[in-house]
């Protein structure tokens, strides 16, 4: 027996638990095991996937091209990069039309994306 009671309890510093409080790994707090109560959530329930799925699909495509961009801009290759640019533009503003990412965010890629290419452009 331990002369001292465990500080991590809450009969040991004298606080009582809320009937309906739950610890921090339960279910009651994940989002994903809560039940809809109402059929507006149910509806919502069942649209986050779909469009989670969606603006996965613009996100990575519009990253793929970027990094094709930079790859073609690390090599060196200009040809390479004048040729993704308008695809990786079209692919960002694609982006940012759907609301993936915010249009201030695209206009800042294609910023860098077409500075960096008349830097490549200019030095070779």
């Amino acid at each position: 027996m331990a002369l001292v009671p465990a500080l991590d309890k809450p009969e040991a510093v004298g606080q009582k638990r809320r009937p309906f409080e739950t610890s921090p790994g339960s279910a009651r707090n994940s989002r994903e095991d809560t039940v809809a109560n109402h059929k507006s959530a149910e509806k919502r329930n069942r649209q986050r996937p779909k469009r989670r799925a969606r603006n996965l699909l613009h996100l990575s495509t519009m990253r793929t091209f970027m990094k094709r961009l930079r790859t073609a801009l690390g090599k060196g290759d200009v040809e390479a990069a004048k040729e993704t640019l308008p695809k990786a533009i079209h692919a960002v503003a694609k982006a940012a039309s759907k609301g993936v990412i915010h249009r201030n965010t695209a206009s800042r890629y294609f910023s860098r994306m077409t500075v960096a290419v008349a830097k490549a452009e200019k030095a070779a």
